[in-house]
């Protein structure tokens, strides 16, 4: 929140870390987010403990004051960060980050007590990930902050423009931190259904799509948990270049290819993919439309289909 940003590079910061959040499947049992707006102070807009939809959540993200301060302490804020936000650690198998965006220089007198901050992240595990803006911002202290633990990440951005062109790579690598879900446990069925296993296959070659309606009957938090669960069934598929291929389709009034069968398809790659898929919304359901682009589109040779794969 320091004069060396601008107003309006700041406001084009907080759109950038909304639309991080969008692409983000946000709740209280996957990942959960915390917003600080710091100069010579803090201040938390957004707590991780805040039980709030994610489009509330974004809409505060979005209202996050300028505070025009001469200074900007880098120490204050990760002072914050260790006794505010990760006071409790009531998650114990979650990955914890910190991304510090900055776009200063802490003056000496305010960084005498940095590195014991920033041990203390270290002992909570908290990956802290300083992103430089502009040349303003004090590559030496970056470089430093990074060389503290082998699992921090420094950035260096020429200007806040960047980060909107670099914001694949930043979601990338936030959802690469997260360990590997832990399998599903057996919940009780609320309708028994006879199932007839086939007789497992050494190497299944199968071409499947996935139809979410994301439209505004669904709602968002509705869709985020048709995607938590596509993610389950996904995990237990045997997703590969030589196996199962995915296509995701999301649609209401217009259909919007999220995934094709011509785009990576190792296991990894369709999760990480469909974790970036955010809630589109829309005034009307068109299922015949989605259906039409399927048999169409979706299964032909030119968007990746198999012939040999049922």
């Amino acid at each position: 929140g320091s004069s060396k940003l601008s107003e309006a590079d700041f406001e084009t910061l907080k759109a950038f870390v909304v639309g991080v959040m969008e692409r983000l499947h946000i709740s209280q049992k996957r990942i959960r987010v915390a917003v600080v707006e710091y100069h010579d102070g803090s201040h938390a807009y957004i707590a991780l403990q805040d039980r709030k939809r994610p489009s509330e959540l974004r809409r505060i993200a979005g209202q996050v004051k300028y505070a025009d301060s001469e200074v900007a302490s880098t120490s204050e804020v990760l002072k914050y960060t260790l006794f505010q936000i990760f006071s409790k650690v009531d998650r114990p198998e979650a990955s914890r980050v910190a991304l510090l965006l900055t776009a200063s220089q802490e003056p000496p007198r305010l960084a005498r007590n940095l590195d014991r901050y920033v041990q203390g992240l270290k002992k909570k595990k908290v990956d802290l990930d300083p992103v430089g803006i502009g040349p303003h911002a004090s590559l030496r202290q970056n470089r430093h902050l990074e060389k503290q633990a082998p699992e921090n990440k420094a950035f260096v951005l020429s200007g806040v423009d960047e980060l909107e062109q670099r914001r694949v790579e930043f979601i990338s690598y936030l959802c690469d931190l997260a360990p590997e879900a832990p399998a599903p446990t057996q919940r009780p069925l609320t309708a028994q259904v006879p199932v007839t296993l086939a007789p497992r296959r050494s190497s299944l070659v199968l071409d499947v799509a996935f139809l979410l309606e994301g439209s505004d009957s669904v709602g968002e938090a509705s869709f985020n948990r048709s995607t938590e669960f596509l993610e389950e069934v996904i995990r237990q598929m045997d997703v590969g270049q030589d196996g199962v291929h995915v296509t995701v389709l999301q649609y209401s009034y217009v259909v919007t290819v999220e995934h094709s069968f011509r785009e990576a398809q190792s296991k990894e790659d369709v999760l990480r993919r469909l974790r970036e898929i955010r809630y589109r919304g829309g005034n009307r359901t068109n299922t015949g439309l989605a259906l039409q682009y399927l048999s169409e589109h979706s299964f032909s040779a030119s968007q990746g289909d198999r012939g040999q794969a049922p």
